[in-house]
């Protein structure tokens, strides 16, 4: 398993990372949102997912979404799309976002599918910006506007219809 695979040279303590989620449990800071993602059945933990809202403006208006199953059989199970779909009912249902924002590699085409499937559009590209894996790698932004979940999602609030087959519209 390879975790924090976006920033390998940054390491922190143990100590450090249980006093940042410690700090964000208890909601002390509005601006970060961390969470695990359990599996239902034996609520063992298999990965976290994250809200990151953007606080360089007098108003939040948009966010940084990240999520990651950390073991390769728990991949393509259904996971990443209902996380996202949690995700993105509170960005825009809860907090009112106007915007969200996904930052994967290149490479990485389940996430990059994912994205794509519950309605973000690709914005840009980085080139060359991580470098791990003793070579550099390019990062591709995707966002979602306000606008595009609502048309995205309001054909398929009616009733009768699960949740979950947002993602296969």
């Amino acid at each position: 398993m390879r975790l924090a695979r976006s920033f390998p040279d940054h390491t922190i303590s143990r100590e450090a990372l249980e006093a940042r989620y410690e700090k964000a449990i208890k909601g002390d800071d509005f601006g970060e949102r961390y969470y695990i993602i359990e599996e239902k059945s034996s609520r063992q933990p298999i990965g976290w997912a994250s809200l990151d809202i953007h606080r360089w403006t007098r108003r939040a208006t948009g966010a940084d979404i990240g999520l990651a199953i950390g073991e390769k059989d728990r991949w393509k199970q259904g996971y990443g799309t209902e996380v996202v779909r949690l995700l993105l009912d509170e960005a825009f249902e809860q907090l009112n976002l106007h915007r969200l924002t996904l930052w994967t590699f290149a490479e990485n085409e389940a996430s990059l599918a994912l994205a794509k499937k519950m309605g973000f559009k690709e914005e840009g590209r980085t080139r060359e910006s991580f470098f791990f894996d003793n070579q550099y790698h390019d990062n591709v932004i995707l966002g979602l506007l306000r606008d595009e979940y609502d048309a995205w999602v309001s054909p398929l609030r009616r009733p009768g219809r699960s949740a979950l087959k947002r993602g296969r519209s």
